[in-house]
């Protein structure tokens, strides 16, 4: 968010006034009401709103959610740590894990409050009736997807995940794919590389429907062409130390998207774990039998 009002290029003159006063007192705009805001800035109320859009929000009230979570962690000393560098000297090691775990907290909290129950609820449903589902994510994506991909396999849903760089534009939809009815989730952050661009049009080109999951909180014209879109705010830049707040975001979004399709047939799902188990455990008893032979 913070980036967003230094950086755009899109605001009109009172929207860069709007934004130059945000910027100097980010703190104080948390607890600022929207009739507040305006007269320290003397524009109209629509001005403000139009620039919390153009920042991807909703309205007022969740440009203040956002940039509250943007600004947070806060320390034991109650210093701003910032989520792009969560801290900006040598730390102990109890500064670190309270830091991140105030950061995690902020974060779930806030997903919790936020996430679309309808969207997760469509997503679920659409995945749940395919016979075969592409997983496609890359970078730190990638590591989300075949978290899920695992999670899909052992309660016997059929899953397609790509792990080398290159290969999952390589991909072929053969004649006999076409006869199943086949579904595809897309994970990325920003939904702006070529792959993704690529993905998306041999999707649509198969007439294979996707969920789409992005931090991007405008992510046109992918929202517009996926099926579903679930959207997680990520307030990290491109120059971060790690997709801290974006991976746990993601990562709680697609539990809560399995748990659904778990519960979406959920007698069959547990027979299916215990034979999963059952048949990882023979293996290795297998496997021990022949070493130890």
């Amino acid at each position: 968010m913070i980036e967003q009002l230094k950086n755009s290029k899109q605001l009109t003159h009172t929207e860069r006034d709007i934004a130059k006063y945000i910027l100097e007192f980010p703190r104080i705009i948390i607890e600022t009401s929207l009739e507040d805001l305006a007269d320290q800035c003397h524009v109209s109320q629509a001005s403000i709103i139009r620039l919390c859009k153009k920042m991807g929000c909703k309205g007022f009230s969740d440009f203040k959610t956002k940039l509250a979570l943007e600004m947070t962690t806060i320390s034991e000393t109650s210093e701003e740590i910032s989520i792009d560098l969560p801290f900006d000297k040598p730390a102990t090691t109890h500064e670190i894990t309270n830091t991140f775990y105030n950061m995690y907290s902020k974060t779930l909290d806030y997903e919790f409050k936020n996430l679309d129950i309808l969207q997760l609820r469509r997503a679920a449903k659409l995945l749940q009736n395919a016979d075969l589902i592409h997983i496609y994510g890359r970078g730190e994506s990638l590591i989300i997807a075949e978290d899920f991909h695992y999670k899909m396999m052992r309660i016997g849903f059929h899953t397609s995940l790509e792990t080398l760089n290159g290969f999952q534009e390589a991909h072929s939809f053969s004649v006999s794919d076409t006869q199943l009815k086949q579904v595809a989730i897309v994970i990325s952050q920003y939904v702006n590389s070529l792959q993704v661009q690529y993905i998306v049009d041999e999707l649509n080109a198969n007439q294979i429907p996707f969920i789409l999951l992005t931090a991007t909180q405008n992510p046109w014209p992918y929202d517009m062409l996926a099926e579903v879109t679930l959207k997680i705010n990520s307030p990290e830049s491109r120059h971060k130390m790690g997709s801290f707040v974006s991976r746990n975001a993601m990562l709680f979004v697609l539990d809560c998207l399995f748990a659904e399709i778990f519960s979406l047939n959920y007698e069959q799902n547990v027979k299916n774990l215990k034979e999963f188990t059952k048949r990882k455990e023979q293996r290795n008893y297998y496997y021990r039998s022949n070493i130890d032979n």
